[in-house]
C-alpha cells in the first residue's frame, strides 16, 4: 500500500471489499464507502450517495520530443470504468486534520465488484 494514504481508523460496518493501486484505493463496508488517495482519505456513509453515474475520461495526447528530432505522441489511456459519485456529505481526512464537507463529486474509478456491494448495502440500484 502506498505510504502517503491516510488509513481512516474507526471504520463503521462490516468490511467487504478493499482495492488499492498506487495512486488510488477503495473500501467498501457495510455502511460506507473510503476513497483513498495520497495525503487525502474520503470517508462517505452509503445512506449519503446521491448518485453513481458512469463517466467518460477524455484521454489528451500528450507531445514530448526525445533525443531525437521527430515529435512522438503519447496517448493517456485509462483501463478502469469511472464513475462520477455525487454525494450529500463526506468526511475529508488529510496531514492537517479531520474535516467534513456539504455536497461534493468525485470521479474514480469504480472495478464492478464495488458497484454490486453499493448496490446490495445501499438504497441504491445498480443498472446494467
Amino acid at each position: 500500500m502506498n505510504t502517503d494514504f491516510i488509513r481512516v481508523k474507526s471504520l463503521e460496518g462490516e468490511l467487504k471489499l478493499s482495492q488499492m493501486k498506487s495512486q488510488f484505493g477503495c473500501s467498501i463496508t457495510t455502511k460506507e464507502l473510503v476513497f483513498l488517495k495520497p495525503h487525502h482519505s474520503y470517508q462517505i456513509q452509503l445512506s449519503d450517495i446521491i448518485s453513481m453515474v458512469p463517466h467518460q475520461v477524455e484521454s489528451r495526447p500528450m507531445t514530448f520530443y526525445p533525443q531525437a528530432s521527430k515529435e512522438e505522441k503519447v496517448v493517456a489511456s485509462f483501463g478502469n470504468n469511472y464513475y462520477k459519485v455525487s454525494v450529500d456529505k463526506v468526511k475529508i481526512y488529510n496531514r492537517s486534520g479531520t474535516f467534513e464537507r456539504g455536497k461534493m463529486d468525485f470521479i474514480v474509478p469504480l472495478s464492478q465488484k464495488i458497484l454490486e456491494h453499493v448496490a446490495q448495502y445501499s438504497n441504491l440500484m445498480l443498472f446494467t
